[in-house]
């Protein structure tokens, strides 16, 4: 197996460990996160145990389908802890949100946070 292989064998379990972490998380089943992500649940499972290397537009679909950011999926779980109760009240206003609010909101966040980044620099 090439390098790059590997790489991408290793992101694709990571990801899926992160949703299956956020899925049980919210007490969703499976299925229902499945429906919420308007996806094929065997699909789903495939991603969540690593068989599947998703896209980012099912990445995002996914997070949609969770409350969360893109970029929290790819977070490591040690910062995710120190912010447990900001990403709680995040969850929870997405979850009042139709699917198209709760993506613009993303968007928001996702450029925020790019500008804080840079501002760093």
């Amino acid at each position: 197996m090439k390098n790059s292989e590997i790489e991408r064998s290793e992101l694709a379990a990571r990801i899926g460990q992160k949703v299956r972490a956020l899925r049980k998380q919210r007490g969703l089943s499976l299925e229902e996160l499945a429906l919420k992500c308007e996806m094929n649940a065997a699909f789903l499972g495939h991603v969540e145990r690593g068989m599947r290397c998703p896209t980012i537009y099912t990445i995002e679909k996914i997070s949609v389908g969770l409350g969360v950011s893109l970029a929290e999926l790819f977070v490591e779980d040690s910062i995710q802890e120190k912010n447990t109760a900001e990403l709680q009240h995040l969850s929870d206003i997405l979850g009042q949100l139709t699917p198209e609010q709760a993506k613009g909101v993303v968007r928001l966040v996702d450029t925020a946070v790019e500008l804080i980044q840079e501002k760093q620099r």
